[in-house]
């Protein structure tokens, strides 16, 4: 599904009106249907105000209020500005929103009181700054009134993109989203300002998307999981689902290398050895059995023959020892690469043995490796996490996994996929460990990198949400629960892909 800022659906929006011919009336018209479509199934015998400002999103509301007392719903609408500055399409269904009989206020906080649901319409794509009076105000009013608010496209204060959300924005409990997400509901703290959230179809052709929409941005779903999950032949042997190979773990950390070993194993992945230093091995062995295992002290070359895909980081350490084994993958190991952890410590100073490699390279930061990267900090960049992503990836020739709510998957053509699983269940020492491992395996048993990544950190939120679901305190939830449970979301996906 592709994700776009707000001034990419105003772009398609035109083109959809200027070259396929769909006039904007009508896409008002659509818009507020579908929404007010949401409305009546999900707050059926509810008593609704709809607030209406000054924009396309007012317009909207128009079509709302209308849809929605045509179906018989008790509903108050409040006009925001003044009536003469609703103007072009907005206009027009206000035209029609009183020539079908209906009437509307000016807006007065006490027509909060008699409604159970606040529709926002006030304040659409293209607000920028500090949020002004009457909204302030009427934000204050609304928050005030503990009704519940649902908003129509995005929350009114709240940007679409990546810039900084006022403090003052409207929280919604519930936003319908308009033809495509908003790249601001998978950003935080804009996120927390959505709600429940979801998507309506408006009846904008796609080609209308491809043609005016230049960033090639993703939501990674279920549905794309599910069809390119791979099945196995029942001919097949342990070789055919991936060889792969685990550069972890040190004398104080064995514990992340048999987070990972096990995820990986866990995964599908059909031969995996461990490469961790001696003392680690009895402890993670007692963990996996079905791991087979190398002296770190050994000859890498050995350790790299016959491997599909090979990972490295997690618990090595910063030392020289684990920062050498890093650079010899980088420059020597012509298959997928997987840096993640400790591995990345030293990354910012092989970025000229990265561009020179060949095969695909892949890294795993959390904001504050990303940061470290980038010569940033860990604020900024959650502040433009896919700006920031795609940047990287694009001109350093690798795949970046930004880590952190909705994870982020930025490919070296300048694509990027963000996923929406995931709890703060997942926020715990290991987690990053479990979801190396699974990104190991996948990227050895799937043909497309991209599409290995991604379904990958989707089922490693997924199993998180089916943990939570099953009973699982988010405050409880570790990682080797992931672990555990990998075999029932697996057996889900297995079901769902063979239907």
């Amino acid at each position: 599904m592709r994700v776009v800022t707000g001034e990419e659906m105003k772009n398609v929006d035109q083109y959809t009106m200027d070259h396929i011919g769909i006039d904007g009336k009508i896409l008002m018209e659509n818009a507020g249907r579908a929404a007010a479509k949401r409305l009546m199934e999900d707050y059926a015998g509810q008593k609704f105000i709809v607030l209406i400002g000054s924009g396309n999103n007012g317009g909207d509301g128009f079509v709302i209020a209308r849809t929605l007392l045509d179906s018989g719903f008790d509903v108050t609408v409040c006009v925001i500005p003044d009536k003469n500055k609703i103007t072009g399409d907005a206009e027009y269904h206000k035209g029609v929103y009183e020539k079908s009989g209906y009437t509307w206020k000016s807006y007065d906080n006490s027509y909060l009181k008699d409604a159970d649901i606040i529709v926002d319409t006030m304040l659409g794509t293209g607000v920028k700054g500090e949020i002004r009076e009457p909204y302030l105000s009427i934000f204050k009013d609304i928050s005030e009134s503990k009704r519940k608010v649902v908003s129509i496209d995005l929350p009114s204060g709240v940007p679409s993109a990546e810039e900084a959300v006022s403090e003052f924005a409207l929280k919604a409990n519930h936003t319908i989203m308009l033809q495509q997400p908003k790249l601001s509901y998978y950003t935080y703290p804009a996120r927390d300002y959505y709600g429940g959230a979801e998507v309506v179809q408006i009846g904008i052709p796609q080609k209308g998307l491809q043609a005016a929409v230049q960033s090639k941005r993703y939501e990674w779903t279920m549905e794309d999981t599910v069809n390119h999950w791979p099945k196995r032949s029942s001919s097949s042997h342990k070789g055919s689902h991936g060889k792969v190979g685990i550069i972890a773990g040190s004398d104080l950390m064995p514990g992340s290398a048999a987070l990972s070993a096990s995820a990986a194993v866990k995964s599908g992945a059909g031969l995996t050895t461990v490469n961790t230093v001696k003392s680690a091995i009895p402890v993670i062995a007692s963990r996996m059995p079905e791991a087979t295992f190398f002296d770190r002290g050994e000859d890498l070359q050995e350790f790299y023959a016959g491997k599909d895909a090979i990972a490295v980081g997690p618990g090595i350490g910063t030392d020289s020892g684990g920062q050498d084994a890093t650079i010899n993958l980088i420059d020597n190991f012509q298959a997928p690469l997987i840096i993640d952890a400790d591995g990345l410590y030293q990354f910012q100073k092989v970025l000229p043995l990265v561009k020179n490699r060949e095969s695909p390279l892949i890294i795993t930061p959390h904001p504050g490796e990303m940061a470290k990267l980038i010569d940033s900090t860990p604020a900024k960049v959650n502040e433009n996490r896919f700006s920031i992503a795609e940047k990287f990836a694009r001109e350093n020739g690798i795949y970046v996994v930004l880590k952190g709510p909705c994870t982020i998957v930025a490919t070296p053509e300048g694509e990027s996929f963000v996923n929406n699983t995931g709890n703060a269940g997942l926020a715990k020492g290991g987690s990053g460990d479990v979801l190396t491992g699974m990104i190991l395996s996948f990227i050895a048993r799937y043909d497309n990198i991209q599409t290995a990544i991604s379904s990958a950190v989707y089922m490693h939120g997924f199993t998180a949400d089916y943990l939570l679901e099953q009973g699982v305190a988010i405050e409880s939830m570790t990682p080797s629960q992931i672990i555990s449970h990998l075999e029932t979301t697996f057996h889900m996906m297995n079901s769902m892909s063979q239907q």
